[in-house]
């Protein structure tokens, strides 16, 4: 197998935050933050989703960012960061509340970048990511 050119890889990675933020809030569903923060098991599954997100948007290249400057790539990374080393910091009203405010418009961010990168590449929906 061939490696990933750098519209490709941005594709999966972007096909990559895609799925994590549905799977989001799929998990954390129509919960209240009451029963998110009595809820470890989704705690550490929406947790985890928002890691991934950060970690794939991180690796999205300059080129791509600047073709959908709308999406705070820095803020989701930085998100990333936290949650990921600094476990005693995690504030779990405010995962609640980007999963719960913020990911429905990545997802509406990210489908037209993805269609574009998915028009550049020549993939179709699924063919790079793995889901």
């Amino acid at each position: 197998m061939s490696a990933l050119d750098p519209r490709e890889r941005d594709l999966v990675k972007c096909e990559d935050m895609r799925i994590h933020a549905e799977r989001a809030c799929e998990y954390l569903g129509d919960r209240t933050l009451e029963e998110f923060l009595d809820d470890h098991l989704i705690q550490a599954a929406v947790i985890r989703c928002v890691e991934v997100i950060g970690e794939a948007a991180r690796l999205v290249s300059e080129d791509t960012r600047r073709r959908a400057p709308d999406i705070p790539w820095p803020l989701i990374v930085g998100m990333r960061h936290v949650l990921a080393h600094d476990y005693g910091t995690v504030v779990l009203d405010k995962v609640y509340e980007v999963v719960k405010s913020h990911l429905p418009e990545l997802l509406m961010q990210l489908a037209p970048l993805i269609e574009s990168l998915e028009r550049d590449t020549g993939w179709q929906d699924g063919d790079g990511a793995d889901g």
